[in-house]
């Protein structure tokens, strides 16, 4: 993840793991460790592109809050548990994430 996002921080605070991002249209504030991370503060769309890539690369899935599971890969499935298999959502892009997220 952090080689992803990498060429768009703008400001990064290592005493909370805070790096602000800014990419096209927007940014988004990312709390980013080793294994996981939380996306606050997203805005404009192009940020979304940037989460959903450098999730796939973790191989990370994405579980915005009041919505589905979502999957960057088909084969993580298999790997949640039975209560997060119910709902899910394979996103491949910021797009598709946004649609996730704006259907709930």
């Amino acid at each position: 993840m952090r080689e992803v996002v990498a060429p768009h921080i703008r400001r990064e605070d290592e005493r909370h793991d805070l790096v602000l991002i800014e990419i096209g249209d927007g940014s988004a504030e990312l709390y980013l460790s080793d294994d996981s991370m939380m996306a606050t503060h997203v805005s404009g769309r192009d940020p979304w592109d940037v989460l959903v890539q450098g999730a796939k690369s973790a191989g990370w899935v994405i579980m915005p809050v009041g919505c589905p599971t979502c999957l960057t890969n088909d084969d993580q499935a298999e790997h949640l548990p039975p209560e997060l298999q119910e709902e899910v959502a394979l996103v491949l892009t910021g797009a598709d994430l946004l649609r996730v997220i704006e259907s709930a």
